[in-house]
């Protein structure tokens, strides 16, 4: 846990996938107008590499089901009113599907999109990059390893 008034190094914003329909979740953020769409930010450790964030959020603060992590990360570097990097990394789950009630415990504005509906329906993501690292690892023509989403 960081210090009282420290900025964390490092947020780890894990996408949930769900590959065998090409969708993932998205949390609909609506304290600022107009309503975007992103992934939920989790303070990492000092020192801590963004694997054993995801394992230690997912796994024992959200508490989903077996997971694994993709091969690619999307990393975002600190910069202007971002105090912080963050690395975006892809979480599908261990067996053939996520539970039901996967999504709910995420957060309570949670939806499934695909990247198309986002694209062709206007809704705001952030970042906007994210489609782009989704896209790219569902077409298979992102290399393995972190990915600059700048």
């Amino acid at each position: 846990m960081t210090s009282p008034g420290r900025a964390p190094a490092a947020h780890l914003r894990p996408v949930v996938i769900d590959p065998a329909a090409r969708r993932f979740l998205l949390v609909r953020n609506r304290t600022v107008p107009p309503v975007t769409w992103s992934v939920p930010a989790h303070p990492m450790q000092p020192g801590e590499s963004f694997y054993r964030a995801a394992a230690r959020c997912l796994r024992h603060e959200l508490r989903l089901p077996a997971l694994r992590i993709a091969a690619v990360t999307g990393r975002l570097p600190a910069f202007d009113q971002r105090r912080h990097e963050e690395y975006f990394v892809l979480v599908a789950p261990a067996v053939r599907a996520w539970p039901c009630g996967v999504r709910l415990l995420l957060a309570p504005d949670v939806r499934w999109w695909t990247t198309a509906e986002l694209r062709h329906g206007g809704a705001r993501v952030e970042p906007e990059a994210l489609l782009d690292l989704i896209d790219g690892y569902w077409e298979g023509w992102l290399p393995d390893g972190v990915i600059s989403l700048e």
